[in-house]
């Protein structure tokens, strides 16, 4: 792996916990205003599950065992 290939993989490595940390801070936030506004948490899980399969599409996108890893290594050897 060259140096800027690594240097890429911390960086995409750097907004995925970017990405992690703002979905929860954010959801909590969210959450707790739900709640507070009725005593009862009703419409705080949609945005919960709809971010959350854009965080997983991310961690997918980064993940070295992810499903499309086969289909991103062909590329990258097929563009040397």
């Amino acid at each position: 792996m060259t140096e800027q290939e690594l240097q890429e993989r911390a960086e995409a490595s750097v907004g995925f916990k970017k990405h992690l940390f703002t979905y929860v801070l954010i959801n909590l936030g969210l959450f707790a205003l739900d709640y507070f506004d009725n005593g009862r948490i009703n419409w705080a899980y949609f945005p919960l599950l709809g971010w959350g399969v854009g965080l997983l599409s991310h961690y997918i996108q980064i993940s070295s065992f992810g499903l499309f890893s086969v289909e991103k290594e062909r590329l990258r050897r097929k563009n040397r």
